[in-house]
């Protein structure tokens, strides 16, 4: 309660209300003298009132000076012949050491505190009708002194969680683009691999038909022309992008594939997340770039459900039918587990849809009736290439 004022996020509130609070305090004072039928006292006993109240009006600018004064102030309350401060007073002097103790520095507050202590328990024993004056003072200056320090580490605790919280959105943001460039760099190793391949089926196709031209010797030379260019071609690509693919121990990492799923399947198994596969059709073989596009669109919407659906129980098909081979995972909304609320990420859509084009597939996302969410990506699956006999000989 004695924080309220001074710590308040507004600043006009902050302006005017310490000053309209000083005003209220000397106000109660005078009603306090006035109304008082016992005692009998005359107005000019709410002075000492009156004082602490233009202390708590002006204490943001000098909080310890104000503090040890509004202390002081019970010396005037026995000058004048009262048996001390009255309750809007002790209030008032409550409110000025509590401040000094939440604004200032730690030792300056406890030197503010200490002193103001110091000078009611003093007054207290000297001029007071009881030594239980004095520990009633000690009791007020000791709990107001406790409740700024309170206020004073929630604030230091407000601020370091403000910088924590714009670091973090930091490197949330770092870590979403770096993705993003990871990403990228996986489909771009998988495309150099696609098309490497088929360069160099093109080279080899290229140097069959050269051999079967042993009459025509410009046709040799543009032949064997392109057949340099299309090797020069594979190695740059190699050098530009092989670096991308070298593990941890210099070794290329094995490419993910279809006919391995049920290993990938495993891992979310052995963590307590319920995965069922279904294969359907005649499994065929696949492109490099089809085969791995495949995969990973399996693993992001896996991703997905442990991340949004709490690793909800989920169906896998593969189904293979002519010249078309179908992924699709379900899930039924059930989380096994506490969904992980703001994660990171945001982009695993946008990774699937690349990985899907460019394989020259489809995709289609959305809710399943009933709860549950459903992702299904279908691709082509070219039919065998066939090479004349005479390439090989």
């Amino acid at each position: 309660m004695l924080a309220v004022p001074r710590w308040s996020s507004s600043p006009s509130l902050r302006r005017f209300l310490w000053p309209a609070l000083g005003v209220l305090l000397g106000v109660l004072s005078v009603v306090e003298v006035a109304v008082d039928v016992v005692f009998a006292f005359p107005l000019v006993a709410a002075l000492p009132g009156i004082a602490v109240g233009a202390l708590v009006a002006s204490c943001t600018s000098l909080p310890e000076l104000a503090a040890v004064l509004g202390a002081l102030s019970v010396l005037g309350n026995y000058a004048l012949g009262t048996p001390g401060p009255g309750g809007a007073q002790l209030v008032g002097m409550a409110l000025l050491v509590g401040h000094a103790a939440a604004v200032l520095p730690v030792r300056r507050g406890l030197r503010a505190a200490v002193v103001a202590t110091l000078v009611v328990v003093v007054a207290g024993a000297v001029f007071g009708p009881s030594v239980w004056e004095s520990v009633f003072y000690l009791l007020v200056t000791g709990a107001a002194w406790g409740v700024g320090v309170l206020v004073r580490q929630s604030r230091e605790r407000a601020r370091e969680l403000q910088v924590l919280a714009a670091r973090l959105a930091g490197q949330q943001e770092a870590v979403a683009g770096a993705a993003v460039v990871a990403e990228r760099a996986r489909i771009a190793r998988e495309v150099h691999d696609s098309v490497a391949h088929a360069v160099s089926v093109m080279v080899l196709q290229m140097g069959g038909l050269r051999r079967l031209l042993p009459d025509h010797p410009e046709a040799q030379e543009v032949l064997l022309g392109l057949e340099r260019l299309g090797r020069e071609s594979v190695d740059e690509m190699r050098r530009v992008v092989g670096i991308l693919r070298e593990g941890a121990d210099g070794d290329t990492a094995p490419q993910p594939s279809l006919s391995r799923l049920d290993a990938v399947l495993a891992e979310l198994r052995a963590g307590g997340m319920p995965v069922e596969l279904v294969v359907t059709g005649e499994p065929a073989e696949l492109p490099p770039l089809v085969d791995v596009s495949a995969v990973r669109v399996v693993q992001e919407a896996l991703s997905n459900v442990v991340r949004h659906a709490g690793a909800a129980a989920t169906r896998v098909e593969v189904a293979w039918t002519p010249g078309r081979v179908t992924v699709t995972v379900t899930d039924d909304g059930r989380p096994r587990v506490e969904p992980v609320p703001h994660a990171p990420g945001g982009h695993g859509q946008l990774h699937m849809r690349e990985r899907v084009a460019v394989a020259g597939g489809d995709l289609d996302v959305g809710p399943v009736r009933g709860g549950g969410y459903r992702v299904r990506a279908g691709f082509p699956v070219p039919a065998p290439a066939t090479v004349p006999a005479a390439v090989g000989a």
